[in-house]
């Protein structure tokens, strides 16, 4: 077992859809962990979406209370809504609507005098250039979460953690990776999310200071390499973005000759569903690729660190299909993922087991395995799943008092086993 052991917990980024898929996932870590939560963690890194969940984590902020905030249900923090995301800058668009005329001519001007050389896509790409900067202003992201972190009791600076919080963006001028937090660049927690968050074209650049800072996956959607030269022997990352295994044919119903059901494999490729997916399929092949580039090479240069990467599955159709900014589809995702990894717990539960018992985080799969069978038995109800992920008490022995000497009995356990899986290691 590594002494002193120091943990960082690494979110990556994902749209709205992946933010509420990491919470709902760390939800099920919950789960797993006894004697402590997702909040324990000494390092939080958030990228883009991520930041956004590990700015309220860090502030010891759980799971349960994130999900009361996005149903509207919490007794203080307000509800988040579309608006935080979705705002319309008007006075930008006013001074936007003034310059139009002027730049459309330019550009008809540039295309006139040099018409023998340029092709319709440099009159279209000229012409972009009237375009705004963003549809969007993410300044309503920073002004969600100032206003929710003082809800809630906390103040909106990085100097006054008492985790360490990290969160990444992307220099627009000059390209680089931007870090925020103690001893980076001095910022709001609140602009530095909005800032992490600025997804191109979607949302304008934030401004901080004279610099301005686009979304943090740009460079990356993962910085798992700041949390191990921030000192972490044991990095757990949850990433949203996996591409989809669009291999097996789709099960299509059909009638035969006599009219009686039956079913139709067809072959359906990805791009009979337009440009949409092609672009979605696209960004998660480069942003996973990436990623597990990432990982691959940090294992080979920290073997003395753990890296535990937990992401949806290839063949995931739910978080494939469901567009990344899909606001309707917030609650529905979060109890995906929380189910899904769940299931992924409890059947990868002996990897789990061994590499966090090396770092003394005991773990158990009882209350894992306890909810999958009732979500099981109440067919998937979606209510019943809300319950479970709303109820679970804060000393880490589940919602159910019938179950806590029975939790406390395999807390002890699994705390003699480390003891005796240390002893053996060292002798």
């Amino acid at each position: 077992m590594i002494k002193d052991s120091k943990t960082a917990l690494v979110l990556a980024g994902g749209g709205l859809t992946g933010a509420v898929y990491e919470i709902g996932a760390l939800r099920a870590i919950d789960d797993l962990l006894i004697d402590r939560t997702v909040n324990d963690f000494d390092i939080f890194v958030g990228t883009s979406a991520g930041a956004l969940v590990a700015s309220f984590l860090s502030k010891g902020v759980s799971p349960q209370e994130m999900l009361q905030v996005i149903d509207g249900s919490h007794p203080y923090a307000g509800k988040f809504e579309r608006k935080h995301i979705f705002d319309m800058n008007t006075a930008r668009y006013l001074q936007w609507g003034l310059n139009l005329p002027g730049k459309l001519l330019d550009a008809w001007f540039t295309y006139l005098r040099n018409i023998g050389d340029m092709s319709l896509f440099d009159l279209v790409w000229s012409l972009s250039e009237a375009l705004p900067s963003g549809l969007y202003d993410g300044m309503a992201l920073a002004r969600f979460v100032q206003q929710g972190l003082q809800d809630l009791g906390f103040t909106d600076d990085f100097q006054r953690q008492e985790r360490e919080l990290y969160i990444i963006a992307t220099d627009l001028d000059s390209g680089e990776r931007a870090i925020f937090g103690n001893g980076y660049i001095d910022a709001p927690i609140s602009k530095a999310v909005a800032a992490s968050s600025a997804l191109p074209m979607l949302y304008s650049p934030v401004q901080i200071g004279d610099r301005e800072y686009i979304d943090g996956g740009m460079r990356g959607t993962a910085s798992i390499d700041l949390a191990i030269e921030r000192g972490a022997n044991l990095v757990v990352v949850i990433n949203p973005l996996v591409p989809y295994d669009n291999q097996q044919p789709l099960e299509i119903p059909t009638k035969d000759s006599n009219d009686e059901p039956l079913t139709q494999e067809e072959k359906v490729h990805l791009s009979k569903k337009g440009v949409q997916s092609i672009a979605n399929q696209v960004i998660r092949i480069v942003v996973h690729s990436g990623l597990h580039y990432h990982v691959k090479q940090l294992r080979r240069a920290h073997p003395q660190v753990d890296i535990i990467l937990i992401e949806p599955g290839a063949e995931d159709f739910q978080m494939f299909f469901n567009n990344i900014m899909r606001y309707s589809a917030r609650l529905a995702v979060a109890k995906h993922g929380f189910e899904s990894v769940t299931l992924d717990l409890a059947e990868e539960y002996p990897m789990y087991k061994e590499t966090l018992g090396r770092h003394g985080i005991p773990i158990s799969r009882r209350l894992v395995i306890d909810e999958l069978n009732e979500i099981a038995a109440s067919n998937h109800d979606p209510q019943v799943i809300r319950r479970i992920m709303e109820a679970k008490d804060r000393d880490g022995c589940g919602w159910r008092r019938a179950d806590r000497p029975l939790c406390k009995l395999e807390r002890s356990l699994s705390e003699l086993e480390m003891i005796l899986y240390d002893a053996a290691h060292r002798s």
